[in-house]
């Protein structure tokens, strides 16, 4: 018994069956198998340029409010600048903390100079001095005060006092060790503020 059956009209049929069924498999397996496949890569691919268009749009806004967050920066930075000295402007901080000690009656003694450092930002360096001071309790005060309020930024930072021994009484007479301390920006910075001295 072969394959195809032995009648004309009955192998006509059977092709006619067999000729549609490979017509329909021929059509999916070539045209509409890889056209749904190309269709979906299309998809896929429009999604991803809708996923990346909104990343472009979100980085846009973030841009906008990073643009504005750096010119805030630049101008307390700028504003920050104004108030370090530059390593030039250190001798004229030195001579106007001698000239408030003097105008203050202080006899100010061991002043020892720390070699600069750099800050841990390493864009400022830290220039500190070691000072002895002695005089008036109440005249050191009004130094350390009037130092503080420098044009420029300078901290003292008081280590220890010490009564001076012998003074005669209602002196109020002391001895204090204290550090200043300013941060200095390095030679070549343009820094746009005056002078580092006091009143």
């Amino acid at each position: 018994m072969g394959l195809l059956p032995d009648d004309p009209k009955d192998q006509q049929r059977l092709l006619g069956i067999i000729l549609p069924v490979a017509l329909v498999a021929l059509f999916y397996f070539y045209l509409y198998r890889p056209r749904g496949s190309e269709l979906l890569e299309m998809e896929e691919r429009i999604s991803d340029m809708e996923a990346q268009n909104e990343v472009a749009r979100a980085r846009t806004v973030d841009l906008d409010g990073l643009r504005e967050d750096l010119v805030l920066a630049e101008r307390r930075f700028a504003a920050l600048e104004r108030l370090v000295p530059t390593g030039q402007e250190i001798p004229e901080i030195y001579e106007a903390i001698a000239s408030e000690s003097e105008a203050l009656r202080l006899d100010m003694r061991n002043v020892i100079p720390i070699e600069a450092e750099a800050d841990s930002g390493a864009y400022f360096m830290r220039q500190n001095w070691e000072m002895e001071v002695e005089g008036s309790y109440h005249d050191i005060g009004r130094f350390l005060a009037r130092v503080a309020s420098f044009d420029r930024i300078v901290r003292p930072q008081v280590r220890e006092i010490r009564p001076v021994e012998g003074a005669g009484e209602g002196t109020h007479s002391v001895t204090v060790y204290f550090e200043l301390e300013t941060f200095v920006l390095p030679l070549g910075s343009g820094s746009t503020g005056e002078g580092g001295g006091g009143e």
